[in-house]
């Protein structure tokens, strides 16, 4: 199975939407993005609010903590996201998407919508096996 197809049974299964479109930047409860400070440096920014940036709560250094960053995000409740295409390409975030969905493999079975091949491979896959149900005792 592609890696986009387990990320889009994960987006279905969470109920988050990911956007890159610039005219989303204010209207998700997510937006990450990169900025730069004074004298040049780049800084990203993880923020509910992008009109009241909290330097402590919400500035990173470093690109690579992002991923983790929306992970955290996802737990607190958001929804829909606005990330920066180039952050997303550059700081994994596939790769964390699909860490998640690894994660939560059983739950998104539990409520698959796939087809029967898919739902096959990813027990398979994932080592996941089928309930058997007890014989009735008289």
């Amino acid at each position: 199975m592609e890696q986009s197809r387990k990320i889009e049974l994960l987006k279905n299964y969470l109920d988050i939407d990911i956007s890159h479109e610039i005219n989303d930047f204010e209207n998700t409860d997510c937006a990450i993005y990169e900025d730069s400070s004074a004298d040049g440096y780049s800084l990203y920014i993880v923020t509910n609010n992008t009109r009241h940036i909290s330097i402590c709560e919400n500035v990173y250094y470093y690109d690579h903590d992002l991923a983790d960053a929306f992970e955290e995000q996802i737990r607190f409740g958001d929804q829909t996201f606005y990330i920066e295409a180039s952050i997303y390409d550059d700081s994994y975030f596939d790769d964390k998407l699909e860490e998640i969905f690894a994660d939560k493999v059983e739950e998104i079975i539990e409520e698959f919508e796939g087809t029967e091949e898919e739902l096959k491979y990813l027990k398979e896959e994932y080592g996941i096996e089928d309930e058997e149900e007890e014989p009735e005792t008289a």
